[in-house]
């Protein structure tokens, strides 16, 4: 499957996924012991150039955690500043 956002080039996104994560709100203010494997696959395509859409960026936090599902504390701290960072690098 290809993605792309903002007028970016298509990325191909690896697959399959990792199966999601069943709680999200199970790490919140905390860190898991270990990343998810969810979280390490979407830091990969990230860093391979892959950002998410406009409507994904819009559905807050809690909505994105459960699109990429991961816990939110990977979201807030893992994925979304690494999104902004990619992003403003892109500008």
């Amino acid at each position: 499957m290809k993605t792309g956002s903002g007028g970016r080039p298509w990325i191909q996104v690896d697959r399959p996924k990792p199966p999601r994560i069943r709680d999200e709100e199970r790490y919140w203010s905390d860190p898991p012991p270990e990343p998810s494997e969810r979280c390490l696959y979407w830091v990969r395509q990230i860093d391979r150039g892959w950002l998410p859409n406009r409507r994904i960026g819009g559905i807050g936090y809690h909505g994105a955690a459960v699109w990429f599902g991961v816990y939110l504390w990977e979201y807030l701290n893992v994925l979304a500043p690494l999104i902004g960072e990619r992003r403003s690098k892109a500008a």
